[in-house]
């Protein structure tokens, strides 16, 4: 999308900062609302012992944004200290992990462009830019958003209807493409 698009319009972000915080924060916004959805006696069920299960999904989002906002905002690697062991009440968890969301919007909104490409240490003698940080986190973030979707959709919290997803030849009036093809059972 062209800036020209974008300026101006509410709810698109309008600097690399504002990218980060949206993704960042938003995609820990959908990991906890879809978490709250998962029924209690499923909190820590998965449909494989390959996948995580919600509570794990929460616990490892929890930490490791506690890592890499410790690894950003405290300067001397020395300094920084263990993440605690997350909490094991689901409630609790998923009050943590949205304080560790507005910790995170904090953070983002606390950097500047210049900031970007400063370096941080890590007590075992890595670094990488605040820029890698925030990337790192992205992807995380959203790849434990992906994880949490799949659990909920497992579990028929999104609707019973058999998959189908959209598929831009359908939206644009190119015809039906034969996608998905079939499942094997």
């Amino acid at each position: 999308m062209s800036s020209s698009a974008t300026s101006g319009n509410p709810g698109f972000p309008s600097s690399e900062i504002e990218v980060f915080e949206q993704l960042i924060c938003g995609f820990i916004g959908g990991i906890i609302r879809r978490a709250s959805e998962i029924p209690e006696d499923k909190w820590n069920w998965s449909f494989s012992e390959r996948t995580p299960t919600a509570r794990e999904i929460c616990e490892h989002s929890w930490i490791w944004l506690q890592c890499d906002r410790q690894c950003i905002s405290v300067l001397d690697p020395k300094t920084q200290v263990a993440v605690l062991d997350p909490p094991q009440d689901r409630t609790q968890m998923l009050e943590w992990l949205e304080s560790e969301k507005e910790a995170w919007r904090d953070l983002i909104r606390s950097l500047g462009p210049q900031s970007m490409d400063e370096l941080r240490h890590t007590p075992d003698g890595q670094s990488r830019s605040i820029r890698g940080y925030l990337f790192h986190m992205a992807q995380h973030i959203v790849s434990k958003s992906g994880q949490m979707t799949m659990l909920h959709f497992d579990l028929g919290l999104d609707g019973g209807e058999p998959y189908d997803a959209p598929h831009p030849n359908r939206i644009f009036g190119f015809g039906s493409p034969a996608w998905p093809g079939p499942r094997q059972s």
